[in-house]
């Protein structure tokens, strides 16, 4: 999950004057039958391809206009998605986890500006880095999920403590706070062993006792224990080939406490906004210097209106959860899939929503290309600096008629558009080729959310 540019937010906009009240989710949804229609010819290419299986809500003045499940839950049980159908949300959890944190500091328990030493002595840089850097990914503790350890470790299960020594003894990759958001899980890692440090409780049960028993969300609950069975919860997918699925590979969601180990379901989520326009666990103060701060939420401006949003994205799921707080409209789109398109599906629902232009995906049926047109794509390409992956090097393969893109975490089967436009399912995004006045391939061009990023075939 990459943040995409923030912008501060004034406090009283991220405090409406006429606050929502706290409703059931499963009041009759006053179905807007127009925007019904624009989102199932929308989503046609989606579903069509398996670029998205999942459920979505959209809410408007506190009641439900649209509410939908897509796809299967379970493939292999023939069992559909609905809106109650329950999702892991990855990054969407650290909503949570941040207002657990601020929770603690209404108590008395913490300070959001206290030195991480204060609660970890030995911490290295402890006394250097802040509770404000974990919870603003700013404290240049590297992401665990990073390291060669964590595939493997990932199989098992673990606790916020246990956890911790895995990134402890690592070099910073800068010194606390003089970078912007730079993702690393380890943060929350840390957030989750400070809340069950301070209230003696695990995680999950500080959450349960503090925010979704007293909100009413029974369907949302942290993971951490792998043999517990849990109704109506979707199993995890990925893509293969050109259109199928597949088992995402196992993970004990343990080793993600605190970062991505939350479920819930469109309908509880919703449920989650409306509590966030009242002070029934967080008090306006802690509310607004919450999403100020940008405590596990990004916030700025879409559409020209202000929007306090947050998505995820863990082995088989995408998430994508955005309030529009001065229009009082909430978009959630939740899936099994790992293929990142809640995001742009949630980003797009807006603009339905909002009447604002956008366009249905244009893909077509794969025409047949050259076997030597495909050879000549072969070769290893690097992207620039401003890729995801700093001057990561892909490779290009051609084998039995196929294109494909191979890299760590990123193996993909392209899927043939033109001669040169080749579709990345895994990303949604579109490979194009470019050649040079000789003919010879000399670029790979990634499109990917409104972006190229360009990379150079090397020798």
């Amino acid at each position: 999950m990459k943040a995409i540019v923030s912008v501060t937010v004034l406090l009283g906009i991220l405090w409406p004057n006429a606050s929502p009240s706290l409703v059931n989710a499963h009041t009759a949804a006053r179905v807007d039958r127009t925007i019904e229609s624009k989102i199932g010819a929308y989503l046609k290419p989606y579903l069509d391809l398996n670029g998205f299986s999942g459920a979505i809500l959209i809410a408007k003045g506190g009641r439900i206009v649209f509410s939908k499940g897509y796809g299967m839950a379970n493939y292999e049980l023939n069992a559909p998605n609905t809106p109650q159908t329950k999702f892991h949300l990855g990054s969407v959890s650290k909503t949570f986890t941040a207002a657990a944190i601020m929770i603690l500091q209404e108590r008395g328990k913490l300070n959001v500006h206290d030195p991480l030493a204060k609660y970890i002595a030995d911490y290295p840089n402890g006394d250097r880095i802040t509770l404000h850097h974990l919870l603003t990914n700013t404290s240049g503790i590297p992401n665990v999920n990073n390291f060669p350890e964590y595939n493997n470790q990932s199989k098992f299960p673990h606790t916020p403590s246990d956890l911790i020594p895995m990134f402890k003894q690592k070099p910073l990759d800068f010194e606390p706070g003089t970078r912007g958001y730079t993702e690393s899980n380890s943060n929350y890692n840390l957030l989750a062993y400070i809340i069950e440090k301070l209230s003696g409780q695990t995680y999950g049960e500080f959450l349960n006792q503090n925010i979704f028993e007293p909100l009413g969300l029974r369907d949302t609950n942290h993971d951490g224990d792998a043999s517990a069975l849990i109704a109506n919860k979707a199993s995890g997918y990925v893509p293969a080939g050109a259109a199928s699925l597949e088992n995402a590979p196992y993970l004990d969601w343990s080793i993600k406490t605190g970062n991505g180990s939350i479920y819930s379901t469109v309908e509880d989520l919703f449920r989650w906004d409306r509590a966030l326009y009242t002070e029934k666990i967080l008090k306006k103060s802690s509310l607004q210097q919450m999403f100020h701060e940008q405590y596990g939420w990004f916030n700025g401006k879409r559409l020209n209106r202000n929007v306090v949003r947050m998505n995820g994205r863990s082995p088989g799921f995408n998430s994508d959860f955005q309030r529009y707080v001065d229009d009082d409209v909430c978009i959630i789109v939740l899936a099994n899939t790992y293929t990142p398109t809640a995001s742009i599906i949630g980003s797009d629902l807006a603009k339905i929503v909002f009447a604002e232009p956008y366009e249905v995906p244009k893909l077509v049926k794969p025409p047949s290309v050259d076997a030597k047109v495909l050879e000549s794509y072969a070769g290893r390409y690097q992207f620039g600096p401003d890729f995801f992956v700093p001057g990561g090097v892909y490779a290009i393969e051609e084998k039995n008629g196929e294109l494909l893109m191979v890299a760590p975490g990123a193996n993909a089967t392209l899927v043939p558009q033109s001669e040169t436009e080749f579709f990345d399912r895994p990303f949604w995004s579109m490979i194009v080729f470019a050649r040079d006045n000789q003919g010879k391939v000399t670029q790979l061009i990634w499109r990917y959310g409104g972006q190229d990023y360009r990379a150079e075939r090397l020798p």
